[in-house]
């Protein structure tokens, strides 16, 4: 039986129809599908639009440091100091432990 006859009959009777499980799990399956549907293209554009955000600040910051690449030279530099000595901190703090719990 279709929807429309389905329809028809409902409204035509004078009692309320049985209830066909079939009809339900299809409906229930279409909102989920639609449900899915809409959240996925959520999902894309809000993505999208972080990826073309990221793509925009990448390309700027590429121009940025042609234009100042002293600075941005002495910046590398300095974080990879702070980074060495970062590292070696936790290195030595880590053998510290180690030979403390013996």
């Amino acid at each position: 039986m279709t929807t429309d006859a389905r329809l028809a009959a409902a409204l035509g009777a004078s009692a309320a129809p049985a209830r066909d499980p079939r009809f339900t799990l299809a409906v229930m399956r279409a909102a989920e599908a639609d449900r899915f549907k809409v959240e996925a293209m959520r999902a894309m554009l809000s993505w999208g639009a972080i990826a073309a955000a990221a793509a925009i600040l990448a390309l700027w910051l590429v121009g940025w440091g042609a234009v100042h690449w002293d600075g941005v030279q002495g910046g590398i530099l300095g974080a990879g100091g702070i980074f060495a000595l970062v590292a070696a901190a936790r290195l030595m703090t880590q053998r510290l432990v180690a030979a403390t719990s013996r």
